[in-house]
């Protein structure tokens, strides 16, 4: 990236609660399938700290505190050319109702823009409302709704998912928006593959426009990837993973007010990372 070239690195199937995480990742630059553009990829850099743990009795909360940068490669085209920032504060809170019920709720405010463009139309809010029903000790289901700028909109949409261990060291989430199944070979090490959106929704200032004006970049990208995670020395743990990028549009205002589109191929991608956990 322009301004952040070097950060350390991460994405995990399933971060701890109380973690500090660093997240570095890159696509695999490629022609779109179509639309405009010569070549397309993007480069992202994120990192999250913990603000606050608290239980009581039944209940739960936590929060932390967001940092994404993420730009794009975009040649042939002059839109989204700047670097674009999402920060938030994701909040979580959960209420055990009954012996096998739950209520999880997920508030994530935040700020979208490209530092130009600030104003009550940057701002937005990611929101999961769920419930939870055991069906055995180490099985349950996870239904709802989620408002998420990870699919490029923020469109409501359904949550399903089942959640149970195939084996003693075997974990499985099977589900929409993302799948997960990870085995934990040791308590120092584990591997995992999963399949997750990872696109995003931002608000920029076209400054070449007379007057300037505020539009949206939209990036729709799902990942299906696999990868390995163990522990470094004491709480530090690293992470890398590989993949395929699926089912990819990319939407933005070029310098002369009209919105242009493309189709990025479905190209590979590839993440590094470390947490310290506590």
């Amino acid at each position: 990236m322009r301004k952040v070239t070097t950060s350390l690195l991460l994405s995990l199937a399933a971060l701890q609660a109380n973690a500090s995480t660093f997240q570095w990742g890159q696509e695999i630059s490629g022609a779109p399938d179509s639309g405009v553009g010569t070549r397309f990829a993007t480069s992202t850099v994120a990192i999250s700290l913990p603000l606050e743990r608290a239980d009581r009795g039944t209940e739960s909360l936590t929060s932390d505190v967001s940092l994404e940068l993420t730009e794009f490669r975009w040649e042939g085209a002059n839109a989204a050319e700047g670097e674009y920032i999402w920060l938030s504060v994701p909040i979580k809170y959960r209420q055990k109702r009954t012996g096998s019920t739950e209520f999880h709720l997920m508030a994530e405010p935040g700020v979208m823009t490209d530092l130009d463009a600030v104003g009550t139309e940057n701002l937005n809010l990611n929101v999961e409302v769920s419930g939870r029903t055991y069906t055995g000790r180490t099985t349950f289901w996870q239904y709802g709704i989620v408002v998420d700028r990870k699919f490029g909109d923020r469109k409501p949409r359904p949550l399903l998912a089942l959640a149970t261990k195939l084996t003693s060291d075997t974990e499985m989430w099977l589900g929409f928006p993302k799948s997960n199944i990870q085995t934990r070979w040791s308590q120092e090490f584990s591997t995992y593959a999963r399949f997750y959106p990872d696109g995003g929704y931002w608000k920029e200032e076209v400054d070449d426009l007379t007057p300037a004006k505020v539009t949206t970049v939209s990036y729709t990208n799902w990942r299906m990837g696999v990868g390995a995670e163990f522990r470094w020395r004491n709480g530090v743990w690293l992470n890398a993973e590989i993949g395929q990028l699926r089912n990819r549009t990319i939407r933005a205002t070029d310098s002369t007010g009209v919105e242009v589109s493309a189709d990025p191929a479905e190209n590979g991608y590839w993440q590094l990372g470390a947490s310290l956990r506590f």
